[in-house]
């Protein structure tokens, strides 16, 4: 039974917590590879349909009156052609009013949407090249190249999964530069960490981790003035149909077919309807088959329905496993949601993960796995507070563009958030304000990670015990949390806020960080409703009352929770969970 379509970002992390939990957990080990297509864009450019208006017009408005085979007429009557209009029909448009005003408009070009590649390899004369109607047809270097395009949710989504390391291959038929915008500006380091590869030779780049791979070109280098990339733009038929047989494009196939064998797939936004792409598939599956059943999944399809060419898809991969199984298969590739909800609950339920991950690597040897899956429940509650931020309320109340806005503004704080808390948790310094920076909790998966001897695998697995006492006291009403941002420097990280007092939070690994925030005069250790959480050990403070080392005395100053020693002076997780209010003064 295929599952019911899911918008919402909380349905799609159930849904990761149940049928697709296999994918889940492979997902956050980083061995699915990213299929992208225009639906990942498609807010920001043009659809096909809106394209084809565009090209329609184009020749209409280029016809020269009284021009005995004007160019553009001929072109144009090609093209109403591939509509499929009789005779008469195609008689009774008249040419002298604009395309929009068209009685037979909406017919033409939903007819034209399904030949889109037909209509792209329409000469226009003898005098224009052959790539006309994509050039100039549809303005690629102002459409597709524009450098003011700015990415979208999906974009951001995506790179913050590639920077946590999650992703290192993103393969994509988009010729506009909108994830590579997005990396450039949650990293300055991208020029070093990310390979584009367009050409063969840009494959022969070795030093990036990360790629993105834009096998049907790219409008940003082809606007730049290099032919050598506007011959690359690949849409038309002809194109198409003889991709896989150029020379010039052995390269870029092999390395589509080793990703598509040796790698999991996750496509998202892509039709994979090009015949092209179909060969590329089928000449993988021929090296190594796809087995089923599968778990993970080989493919899975970031959609709501299954057209007929991902069925087709599904037929390719699995070969010789697919009948009798055709019915399975597909409901275990089907994740049944779009791209937006999709991501942003990747980007939720990889970052849990990975302190779940970190969490029981710095706990279970002291107090055992019965504590830590209480630790990674209260750790889940605090996830699901943020993803019931994903969306507003009244989703089906509003309209598309309303709810829209709302998703990006999510993202923007999202990134900010995350940029902000695990600066001041490293640094002990605030980050540039609206920098839209972004600092990865690791730049791998979390079972890479901690055999980096540099990766503070402890700090960090401190961090998320602090961050499941959050979720612990969220969860049984004791407070609420509202996010911190970058602008509000004096803050803190997240405010909690109970029934009679408020704590600005900061969180940080070591006593380093903690005189760093200190001098950077994020707060005074005189006031009281701060609350700063040490991840590392601190020194018990001399006193000569038997007073508890950590908490709070009585007298007004900033509440201080040392992660590490409150681990060792406690027994269990509600006792830790006690010490914790009691240093907030809660």
């Amino acid at each position: 039974m295929t599952a019911e379509p899911v918008r919402k970002v909380s349905d799609v992390l159930e849904r990761f917590s149940s049928t697709f939990s296999a994918f889940s957990a492979a997902f956050n080990e980083g061995q699915y590879v990213l299929w992208l297509g225009s639906g990942i864009s498609r807010e920001r450019v043009p659809n096909v349909h809106a394209l084809l208006i565009r090209i329609v017009e184009h020749l209409r408005s280029n016809i020269v009156e009284g021009k005995i085979a004007c160019e553009y007429r001929v072109a144009l009557d090609d093209v109403l052609r591939l509509a499929s209009l009789r005779p008469e029909e195609l008689e009774r448009i008249d040419f002298s009013i604009a395309v929009e005003d068209w009685p037979l408009r909406d017919r033409i070009i939903s007819a034209l949407v399904t030949n889109y590649s037909q209509v792209l390899d329409v000469l226009v004369g003898d005098d224009n090249p052959d790539d006309y109607l994509v050039w100039t047809g549809l303005d690629v270097p102002n459409t597709y190249g524009s450098p003011d395009l700015k990415p979208d949710v999906e974009h951001y989504c995506i790179a913050v999964l590639m920077l946590e390391g999650l992703v290192p291959s993103a393969v994509t038929a988009n010729w506009d530069g909108l994830l590579e915008n997005a990396l450039n500006e949650l990293t300055p380091a991208f020029g070093s960490l990310v390979r584009v590869a367009v050409k063969p030779d840009d494959f022969r780049i070795v030093g990036p981790r990360l790629e993105v791979i834009k096998f049907h070109g790219c409008a940003v280098r082809a606007r730049e003035g290099d032919d050598g990339y506007r011959h690359l733009l690949v849409a038309r038929q002809s194109q198409i149909s003889r991709w896989t047989e150029l020379p010039e494009n052995r390269s870029m196939r092999k390395h589509l077919e080793v990703l598509y064998t040796d790698r999991l797939t996750l496509m998202i936004g892509l039709s994979a309807q090009d015949a092209n792409l179909h060969t590329v598939f089928a000449g993988a599956i021929q090296d190594l088959a796809r087995p089923w059943p599968a778990s993970p999944p080989s493919v899975v399809l970031s959609e709501e329905r299954l057209e007929s060419h991902h069925r087709n898809l599904l037929k390719i991969t699995y070969g010789s496993n697919h009948p009798g199984n055709a019915g399975a298969i597909a409901q275990s590739a089907l994740l049944g949601s779009y791209g937006k909800p999709t991501l942003l609950a990747l980007i939720l339920s990889s970052l849990t993960e990975k302190l779940s991950f970190l969490v029981e690597h710095e706990v279970e040897s002291i107090w055992g796995s019965a504590v830590v899956r209480q630790l990674q429940t209260d750790l889940l509650g605090l996830r699901d507070l943020a993803a019931s931020q994903a969306d507003p309320e009244d989703s089906e109340a509003l309209e598309y563009t309303e709810n829209l806005e709302f998703q990006r503004e999510f993202v923007a704080r999202l990134i900010d958030l995350v940029n902000l808390a695990l600066t001041v948790f490293r640094t002990g310094r605030m980050p540039t304000p609206s920098s839209g920076h972004y600092e990865p909790l690791s730049d791998r998966p979390a079972a890479q990670a901690v055999l980096n001897a540099d990766f503070p695998s402890k700090q960090f697995g401190r961090l998320g015990v602090a961050l499941a006492l959050i979720g612990r006291g969220l969860t049984a009403g004791q407070w609420s949390v509202v996010p911190g941002n970058s602008r509000a420097t004096g803050e803190g990280v997240i405010r909690l806020i109970g029934s009679q007092r408020s704590a600005r939070v900061y969180f940080v690994k070591d006593s380093v960080s903690l005189t760093q925030l200190g001098l950077e005069g994020s707060f005074d250790d005189r006031e009281g409703d701060v609350l700063i959480v040490v991840a590392d050990e601190e020194p018990p403070p001399q006193t000569r009352s038997p007073k508890s080392r950590f908490g709070r005395d009585g007298k007004t100053s900033a509440g201080r929770f040392s992660v590490a020693s409150n681990i060792t002076d406690t027994a269990s997780v509600e006792d830790l969970y006690e010490a914790f209010k009691l240093a907030g003064g809660f």
